[in-house]
């Protein structure tokens, strides 16, 4: 099944971070029966980052969404999500569990930035991110199954492994592993 991939970022279009999460992905899931078809990578710009997930939704029965959930100001991708499929943003519960939780463990009260993390388009599915702060984004648009992990590669990595993975064999079960030599 071919899917595409959407990487967000002014510091991948700059060159300050070199992009290896699309190579981790493109593996981890093609021997899960996953092929990734089309990449386009976009910097911190809300309305670009809206056409592309447009065009690509029209073209493939899902997206990974790759960066932007962070508790920054140019961490964008739940506000695109929203713009998108007409949902608000909304305090999602289970991501403020789960930022509150995170925030425990540290010893450290959760504060504005942290927060941002938990609003959601109102219709969004929450992937685990068992490693960092930011939860992950399934939404359905159109006939487009979209998943958003964030860009720190160690969080994407666990992601990838479980939700994204248990996402994506849920939305598509006649997707069959597969053995790849390299």
């Amino acid at each position: 099944m071919k899917i595409a991939l959407l990487l967000t970022g002014n510091e991948l279009m700059t060159g300050d971070t070199v992009d290896s999460n699309s190579a981790m992905i493109a593996q981890s899931l093609a021997v899960q029966g996953f092929d990734v078809a089309h990449k386009v990578t976009v910097g911190d710009d809300l309305n670009l980052i809206v056409a592309e997930l447009e065009k690509l939704a029209a073209l493939y029965p899902a997206i990974i969404v790759n960066g932007g959930l962070g508790p920054t100001i140019d961490d964008l991708t739940a506000q695109a999500l929203s713009m998108l499929t007409a949902a608000p943003l909304v305090e999602n519960a289970q991501a403020l569990s789960h930022v509150n939780e995170w925030c425990e463990r540290r010893g450290v009260a959760a504060n504005a930035a942290n927060l941002k993390q938990t609003l959601l388009p109102a219709k969004a599915s929450i992937l685990a991110n068992p490693v960092g702060s930011a939860v992950g984004i399934a939404l359905q648009h159109h006939d487009c199954l979209l998943l958003c992990t964030p860009g720190v590669p160690s969080e994407l990595a666990a992601m990838l492994e479980g939700s994204v993975l248990e996402a994506l064999k849920e939305g598509f079960p006649n997707a069959s592993a597969r053995l790849v030599r390299r």
